[in-house]
């Protein structure tokens, strides 16, 4: 097993406020090959490290370490190599208590993934309920916890193992199921988890662990098999709502078919409660052609 998603990870910065822009270099590690082949990532990892990117720039563009990463939007624009990326991000936008940054991974001079990422200030005074208070209205896929009353008492390493070892990316997390399996068609709940980090030596923010979690959404919950359809995503968007110290993530997936077409939803939650919730447009292809 390796020991992180990604080592060597080096930027500059240049610039200063809102013409402040990071570029530099990062080694992918064997880890973030995924199910179509080991030699391409999965979405996973190199989203992460676009948030990671854009928090970096965010903090040193508007001078202040409150800001919180929200939400991403991501393009696959090519497949992600598991090899040496040049990284970049600017600032779009500079204000008193928003920034949004874009940011760009590239191989051999070519773009393969771009996102946008929004980070605003926290005002923790302005609300007096959170995702663990009380809700209006039941998440979509909670029926699925019915065993568990109160996720604060849930402890996710005592569910069953899901059996998502099939490829590296998978094999770096720690999953367990709630209900659903990764190769049989039909929504899924499932807790998962980091056995390595992003980079060495860095903890996850919220943000970086829903993104790394989140493009898994169409995975457990496809509705084709994988063996003879493939139902690559073209963009993974994944906003939150409030922060967790948590390294568990509970995703509760859907996937949704048209024509050749996919939509793979996930609500996203800790055991205080629901963090926020992603959303995939899907490719599907026969791979018996």
């Amino acid at each position: 097993m390796d020991t992180a998603f990604f080592t060597g990870l080096s930027t500059e910065l240049d610039g200063s406020g809102a013409r402040a822009q990071l570029a530099g270099a990062v080694d992918s590690s064997a880890a973030c090959g995924g199910p179509w082949s080991d030699e391409l990532q999965h979405g996973g990892p190199p989203s992460a490290l676009l948030v990671r990117l854009a928090e970096q720039l965010a903090a040193e563009a508007a001078g202040r370490p409150d800001l919180v990463s929200v939400r991403i939007a991501a393009e696959f624009l090519a497949p992600v190599p598991v090899a040496p990326l040049t990284v970049s991000a600017r600032v779009l936008r500079l204000a008193r208590s928003a920034v949004l940054i874009s940011a760009e991974l590239a191989a051999e001079g070519r773009a393969c993934l771009q996102a946008r990422v929004w980070l605003l200030t926290e005002n923790r005074a302005s609300t007096g309920q959170h995702a663990g208070g009380d809700l209006d209205e039941t998440p979509a896929g909670a029926a699925d916890l019915d065993e568990t009353s109160e996720l604060g008492d849930e402890d996710p390493s005592q569910r069953p193992v899901l059996d998502m070892d099939g490829f590296p990316y998978a094999r770096h997390l720690e999953w367990r199921a709630v209900s659903g399996a990764a190769r049989r068609p039909g929504p899924a709940t499932t807790w998962a988890r980091a056995r390595v980090p992003l980079l060495p030596g860095e903890r996850l923010s919220t943000l970086q662990r829903l993104a790394l979690v989140a493009d898994s959404a169409s995975g457990i919950s496809s509705l084709v098999d994988w063996d003879d359809w493939s139902f690559a995503n073209v963009d993974l968007d994944v906003h939150l709502m409030r922060q967790s110290q948590d390294d568990w993530v509970l995703m509760q997936a859907t996937t949704e078919l048209g024509a050749g077409l996919g939509l793979a939803r996930s609500t996203l939650s800790d055991r205080a409660g629901i963090l926020g919730a992603g959303m995939q447009t899907l490719l599907i292809r026969s791979r018996r052609d």
